[in-house]
């Protein structure tokens, strides 16, 4: 299979964020604004227009940095990629290094770098980058990166990062009798930092960075540790999930309990002292009654925990004799040991337990998959390698949890019939999985052996030579009787790691994740998500969008609760979401304002200093706005404001309840209150926008708390009679060519003629300069104000520049502003007025038409298909969104239960079974798609009601919180009007298409 590439829009703004900064926003600048003021400006203009804070101006020393924020599997090597092709050629920059932490990173984005070289160039219309991976072994490469071509270097930081590294070494030959690292000072190259808080975290990092003399350097990660870069651009966990473009989480954790039969002891917390001794909490069993159950005992030196809690299994534990703060431990007489996290005594029963829970799902994933083309991929986390391979003078032999793994496996695919119909029922069960970890090479006295690494010594690389270099091998299905699918990679399903693969290592098509490990491993919950949040994709190597299946699952070895709030801490230590409000978390926002009178009075002061220059105000303008940095003050008031409206709680904490209050109305009273408190009206409401931008964190399904929805009655008549008339499927086109684009810009309504241009400007400022022995000053004479004209702009660049932004060939471009010159003869003289301002508001109005042309010529017809009766069937969805339809309800719609994504919804459905003239109704499911050139189109329900008591009449209806439809989103818009073109396709004529809706009384029965 061959991946393919798919354009996002995220990506691109990510792209479009670096550049329009390092540009000063000009749209014409062909090299890079680094003039300290000006780029500061600059980048407080880009943080204003991405609600980002301005962290003052030490980013720009000794090089600017910059952070973007990709979330884990939203394409981040992609995104710089393109940004280094973007920054080549528009600035003609062509000296890029990547600096890597670790040989697992290292050895994906060689990978990309390889693959994308074509594609990269093709979609920038640019020529093609050369790239080579530093080897030290290999010096001489370094003098090519010296000259004028297009040069990227990949490199991890250790190879630079220290003064023994063979790069810092002085030569008296070759390299002009200095260091190798001087070829690329002296390029003075743009400098992209994969994950920086493992390349800079440290003083080491920072140093081997600045030694390559950056003209500016590119941070890119999902969790950056210093917040002290301007944040450019944020595609963090929220975002991500927003946009539906990574899969969503849910953790399946298993809770053994063994009644006191085996001797379960784990330590809960870390010991703590008390007095002069160490004081430890364990979770044992203990007898209730005539029951043994896990509680909570604390323990001190000499304790026995038999004595404590009469549970006979713990008699031959003897007394505590150490407890140890250092390494987190309870030693007994025995030898045993409690230790933090790990449930010993039960660890198999867990391992057991969950393994066969991921291969159950795993296999029922692929029924649900195989006919899509998606192949299903499960990583397994390891403790030890040599519990899954066991090494012997006569080679590898399998060690327990591969032996386990293989039993469970040939156990489940043969407890149903159903798995049968698995395209690899039939292969081997030791060719469905392996394990990847690093290797040392066998010599005549030991065989080869595999350790237990984290991917970022040499060794490594043997393992991620084997994933990386075979990743479509990895996603291509094995299907019998097909020869090319015949291999090892694509029977492999099942993979097993040690840390090696928690970083530089993401499969689209992973879907489940478990983790054996001991409680001294670094693994974070982040890191484990992580390996599973890309969208999965097909056979044709195209994303597959399905929020119904696209789920990750964590196999925790903790409970839901604890993985939950486990990860938000995660979050919080990351700065991705903060669960405090107060004076600091609104301080250094940018926002613009109306200036207050004081602030106009300090500015006319200010003005004065400079002589008048009028005496008399013919016309008050209205006042400009002006660039504001919100202060502590500021935000502390809000926060208090969010207290009081019970948002957070007494201690400033953000919780669920106060969010779910936030409503559109609760928060203009939030921002009323604010500026009763002296707050200005516009920090208020960035405040708030802000707010409710950011304090969300993912949504993580518990799978035990997820609810079967069942069908009640399938056989319903009117159920079959709107099922037949809003069933037919429909495909559309759209008929405008681009003549009628151009004649509807040139002589339609709103046409490209009646865009105004502030005409740019030269304010000339004639000041004297006084000199005496204390001081210089200076005395203002007077100003002049000149109106510029761009007369050496060729039209052609405006062309091309519209061309790319708008989607039209510059032949076209051409057309219209010629044709438009035509009706208004200076329209191309005013154009060179300023020409960037141009771009920008031709581009909004030829898309501004484009639209209008789109929804106008947009024409569906029947394709003859039919939705199938029998795709509706039960199934699961989270407790939280379902509403108990009330018996009342029973007979007039298909299941128990209603899957609601709003309280509108829940209100509307209450009403539809409240309403006589209602016969049915039903919930759409979310595969009954109207196809549109916006995207599929998901309505929300279909209605059938009687009129006069024998009329019947068929709705297709989507519900809003607002009828008002200049409050929707464009895209909301957008898609309406396409479902109203759906259902005036012939054959469609009896179904009403009614958006939005907010109460059954706007369906007008």
């Amino acid at each position: 299979m061959i991946l393919n590439y798919e354009k996002l829009p995220y990506q691109h703004k990510a792209v479009k964020a670096v550049v329009d900064t390092l540009s000063d926003h000009d749209d014409m600048a062909n090299e890079m604004v680094l003039e300290p003021e000006l780029l500061d400006e600059s980048v407080q203009a880009a943080l204003l227009d991405n609600g980002q804070k301005y962290p003052g101006k030490d980013y720009l020393k000794p090089f600017p940095q910059f952070n973007i924020e990709m979330e884990t599997g939203t394409g981040k090597t992609m995104v710089y990629l393109q940004t280094i092709m973007a920054l080549h050629k528009r600035f003609n920059e062509n000296k890029f290094v990547i600096v890597v932490p670790s040989r697992a990173i290292k050895a994906g984005v060689e990978d990309s770098l390889d693959k994308l070289k074509v594609y990269l160039s093709d979609i920038y219309n640019t020529d093609k980058y050369h790239y080579f991976v530093y080897d030290s072994k290999q010096i001489s490469e370094l003098q090519n990166f010296a000259g004028s071509s297009f040069e990227i270097m990949l490199t991890t930081v250790q190879a630079f990062n220290k003064s023994t590294n063979v790069i810092n070494q002085e030569y008296n030959e070759g390299f002009f009798g200095g260091k190798p690292l001087d070829q690329i000072r002296d390029a003075h190259p743009t400098v992209i930092i994969d994950e920086p808080q493992s390349v800079d975290g440290a003083k080491a990092g920072k140093e081997a960075i600045a030694s390559l003399n950056p003209k500016v350097t590119l941070r890119y990660s999902a969790t950056h540790k210093d917040r002290q870069y301007p944040l450019l651009f944020e595609f963090g966990p929220v975002q991500a999930y927003q946009a539906h473009m990574v899969k969503h989480i849910e953790t399946l954790g298993t809770e053994v309990n063994t009644n006191g039969n085996v001797a379960f002891v784990q330590l809960k917390e870390k010991p703590v002292p008390v007095g002069n001794s160490l004081q430890a909490k364990v979770v044992a069993y203990k007898q209730v009654g005539d029951e043994y159950k896990k509680r909570t005992i604390t323990l001190n030196q000499n304790d026995n925990l038999f004595e404590k809690t009469r549970t006979p299994q713990y008699k031959s534990l003897g007394h505590v004799i150490e407890i140890n703060r250092a390494d987190d431990f309870v030693e007994f007489e025995n030898g045993k040991r409690a230790t933090l996290g790990d449930n010993e005594g039960e660890a198999q029963i867990w391992i057991q337990s969950q393994m066969e829970a991921l291969i159950r799902d795993h296999l029922d994933r692929e029924l649900a998959m195989q006919d899509q083309g998606i192949k299903v991929l499960s990583l397994i986390f390891l403790d030890e390698v040599k519990n899954y391979r066991v090494y012997t003078a006569d080679g590898a032999k399998k060690g327990k949890y591969a032996q386990l793994f293989e039993n469970i496996y040939q156990r489940v695919l043969h407890s149903n019939p159903k798995y049968k119909k698995l395209y690899n029922y039939n292969v081997p069960v030791d060719e469905v999985h392996d394990g990847y970890f690093a290797q040392d090479k066998a010599t005549k006295k030991k065989p080869a052996m595999y350790r237990d690494t984290k991917g970022d010594t040499k060794k490594d690389e043997t393992a991620y030579d084997a994933i990386m270099k075979d990743k479509e091998g990895l996603l291509t299905q094995y299907i019998p009787g097909k020869p090319e699918t015949d291999t090892k990679a694509a029977k492999l399903r099942f993979i097993f790691s040690h840390s090696a693969l928690r970083e530089g290592w993401d499969n689209p098509n992973v879907f489940q994740i478990m983790t054996i490990t001991t409680p001294k491993n670094d693994l974070t919950r982040r890191q484990k998500i992580g390996r599973g949040l890309r969208i999965p994709v097909n056979q044709k190597g195209e994303r597959v969008y399905n929020d119904k299946q696209n789920v990750v699952t964590i196999y925790a070895s903790e409970t839901f609760e604890a993985f939950a709030n486990g990860l938000q801490k995660e979050y919080l230590q990351d700065g991705v979401i903060s669960n405090k409000i107060d004076e600091n978390t609104f301080a250094g926002l940018i926002i613009e304002k109306t200036p207050s009178e004081q602030e106009e009075n300090d500015n006319d002061i200010a003005m004065s200093s400079f002589g008048t220059v009028t005496d008399v105000a013919e016309e008050q303008p209205e006042k400009p706005k002006i660039m504001h940095k919100i202060t502590n003050e500021e935000s502390d008031g809000f926060a208090h404001v969010l207290q009081e409206t019970k948002v957070t709680n007494s201690q400033g904490a953000v919780t669920n309840t106060g969010m779910r209050s936030l409503t559109q109305e609760k928060k203009q009273q939030i921002i009323k209150k604010a500026t009763e408190k002296g707050i200005n009206q516009e920090a208020a409401s960035s405040m708030m926008d802000y707010f409710a931008k950011q304090y969300k964190a993912p949504v993580i399904e518990n799978r035990k708390e997820k609810e079967k929805v069942k069908i009640i009655n399938r056989d319903n008549p009117y159920l079959d009679d709107l099922w037949e008339k809003i069933a037919k499927k429909v495909n559309y086109r759209v008929k405008f060519k681009e003549s009628a684009l151009i004649n509807d810009i040139v002589n339609g309504d709103n046409p490209l003629a009646d865009i105004q241009l502030e005409k740019m400007t030269a304010v000339q400022t004639r000041a004297k300069i006084n000199l005496n022995k204390a001081n210089v000053t200076n005395e203002l004479i007077s100003t002049n104000t000149e109106h510029l004209e761009n007369s050496d702009l060729p039209i052609l660049d405006i062309t091309r520049q519209l061309a790319d932004q708008v989607g039209l060939t510059k032949e076209a471009i051409i057309k219209m502003i010629l044709k438009t010159n035509e009706k208004k003869h200076d329209f191309i003289r005013s154009i060179k007025l300023n020409p960037a301002l141009f771009v920008q508001r031709a581009k909004a109005n030829i898309k501004a038409h484009e639209s209008k042309l789109l929804n106008q010529s947009l024409v569906y017809v029947l394709n003859g298909e039919k939705w199938s009766k029998t795709d509706l069937k039960p199934f699961d969805a989270a407790k939280n969104t379902l509403w108990l339809v009330p018996d009342k309800g029973l007979k007039k719609t298909l299941f128990d239960k209603i899957a609601v994504n709003s309280d509108e919804e829940r209100k509307f459905a209450n009403q539809l079974v409240n309403e006589d003239k209602i016969k049915y109704f039903l919930k759409l499911p979310h595969w009954f798609k109207v196809p549109t050139p916006f995207g599929n189109y998901n309505p929300d329900w279909a209605i059938l009601a009687e009129k006069d008591g024998s009329q019947r009449l068929y709705f297709i209806a989507e519900t809003k919180s607002t009828l008002d439809r200049t409050k929707l989103r464009n895209d909301e818009n957008a898609r309406i009007n396409a479902g109203q073109r759906a259902y005036e396709a012939q054959g469609l004529e009896d179904v009403i298409f009614k958006a939005p809706v907010v109460v059954v009384g706007n369906l007008e029965i």
